[in-house]
């Protein structure tokens, strides 16, 4: 539908064409308005007086009206129909089920192309690492085990950009880019040290090497010069398209509103004071219910219990649950509002639960956030990351 806009566009001028030509040829009613009689006629030569100020508005109410259309022309193609735009379902535009099942079948896609690249490189470090001598041993760090992050929205965005013929927007088009393309969108490093162990028999000591692979990924900003080879115009739509995704799937999609009233207070102080001090505690969802452990959304509602506030809805307290909780209760913030004690909650892909949402974290000012990682396997400190991926924000101690 992007790659239309050519089309589109020459109809809406067309369109404004037609309007003017009309107002032209109307000159000729002006005599038969100075003789219409009563208040209609007063109000029609009105009108006429004042005929460039009526269309200006005619025309700032027609523009008003192609904003939509205007708005699903700069949304990537590919989200409404995986098999290209001749497959498009006719009912596409009244059921955002269809795209949202779209987007889900080229996340998985998309996840899965790159959980392959990973693996390659884990068989690597393995081949790699069973070709040690017997004096050598190894570990490896993956954080990309359980999950990978990456941006869905700005990926499909930067694909339907870098296509000249849209007619191949397509989801097989997409796999087939990444397979060929992202071999180094995942590498490892490797270090070595050594120590001195005494044989306990003989009492001699020798050299023991440990190997130390390290799994890293290079992220989004990898995509759009090595995958996608985008030009600067081709970065800059791709951008525009993420953007407008995202406004879709919050303002169209889920319906969250803003609350502009709601003031930061001591209890979102507070709230980063409790959550620092548990920084460390271990991560794990089987053992989120037990003490010493935490999910990322069992660490913000265990912080906000202890400052009488219950995150929870509809008897449960999961990340998707909180949000919703936050929503319902007319809690959302701006991104640009964001204060100490906030709640950040992000969508890594299409789960069927509130807004999609798979975590949550506590903005705990100056750009960084508290939350207890799944990557990191514990509660960390860190930079607020993969901004792309935030549907909602909230401060739940409001109203």
């Amino acid at each position: 539908m992007a790659e239309n806009t050519g089309n589109n566009n020459s109809t809406a001028a067309d369109t404004v064409s037609a309007v003017v030509k009309g107002a032209g040829a109307s000159k000729a009613g002006k005599a038969l308005l100075g003789k219409a009689a009563g208040p209609y006629g007063t109000l029609a030569v009105s009108a006429w007086e004042n005929r460039k100020t009526v269309f200006a508005i005619l025309c700032a109410l027609l523009f008003l009206l192609m904003l939509p259309v205007l708005f699903i022309l700069m949304l990537p193609s590919l989200i409404f129909g995986n098999g290209g735009l001749d497959d498009v379902p006719e009912n596409v535009l009244n059921d955002n089920e269809v795209i949202m099942e779209n987007i889900a079948e080229a996340e998985t896609s998309i996840e899965a192309i790159l959980r392959e690249k990973h693996d390659a490189v884990l068989g690597r470090i393995q081949a790699e690492a069973d070709a040690l001598g017997s004096d050598c041993e190894y570990s490896i760090t993956d954080e990309f085990a359980d999950q990978i992050i990456y941006e869905s929205a700005l990926i499909i965005s930067q694909f339907c950009a870098s296509q000249e013929d849209f007619r191949e927007v397509k989801l097989a088009a997409l796999e087939g880019i990444l397979r060929r393309n992202t071999d180094g969108i995942f590498s490892y490093t490797t270090e070595v040290t050594s120590r001195e162990e005494e044989d306990e028999e003989t009492g001699e000591t020798h050299t023991i090497y440990h190997y130390e692979y390290t799994v890293s990924y290079a992220g989004d900003a990898y995509f759009s010069g090595n995958v996608f080879f985008l030009s600067e115009e081709q970065a800059e739509t791709a951008a525009q398209y993420a953007s407008n995704l995202h406004l879709f799937l919050f303002d169209t999609v889920y319906h969250v509103e803003i609350n502009p009233d709601l003031v930061p207070g001591e209890t979102g102080n507070s709230a980063v004071d409790l959550a620092l001090t548990k920084l460390g505690t271990p991560y794990s969802q089987a053992n989120r219910d037990k003490e010493g452990y935490f999910d990322c959304s069992s660490f913000t509602y265990w912080v906000y219990r202890q400052l009488g506030v219950t995150l929870a809805f509809d008897g449960s307290n999961t990340a998707a649950a909180q949000g919703r909780y936050i929503a319902e209760n007319n809690l959302a913030v701006a991104y640009e509002s964001l204060a100490p004690g906030d709640l950040i909650f992000y969508s890594f892909g299409v789960n069927k639960r509130y807004l999609n949402i798979g975590h949550v974290a506590i903005y705990a000012g100056d750009g960084y956030v508290v939350d207890a990682s799944s990557s990191k396997k514990k509660v960390v400190y860190r930079p607020i990351y993969s901004t792309g991926n935030i549907v909602l924000c909230g401060r739940p101690y409001g109203g």
